[in-house]
């Protein structure tokens, strides 16, 4: 699993345990884990049908982390004169992972 820790670190920010911006950036990481959930219509991580074990793929993993360092960066939401749109490169990483699409 990701840990506030590898968020932290994603963001180059202090790795400080209780940092005041740890219920923060523990939405954005519950957020994140929820859209990628979302998208591949399947819960994060997920088990293997041939074992017990969980999967969570590092692409997975590097999806959930560009997601949060969006929400990081884009905390209020769009400003006049910007234009804010999705990362191809999230849709990239998970696109393989996506379940029960249909034809």
């Amino acid at each position: 699993m990701i840990t506030l820790t590898d968020v932290k670190q994603h963001l180059r920010l202090d790795l400080n345990p209780d940092s005041e911006t740890d219920p923060e950036l523990q939405r954005m990481l519950d957020a994140a884990m929820d859209h990628v959930s979302q998208y591949l219509n399947r819960p994060v991580p997920w088990t293997d049908e041939s074992s017990s074990e969980d999967v969570f793929p590092a692409s997975v993993q590097a999806a959930v982390l560009l997601i949060i360092g969006d929400l990081y960066e884009n905390r209020e939401g769009a400003t006049n004169g910007s234009v804010i749109t999705a990362s191809p490169t999230v849709d990239r990483l998970l696109h393989m992972y996506r379940v029960g699409l249909g034809v």
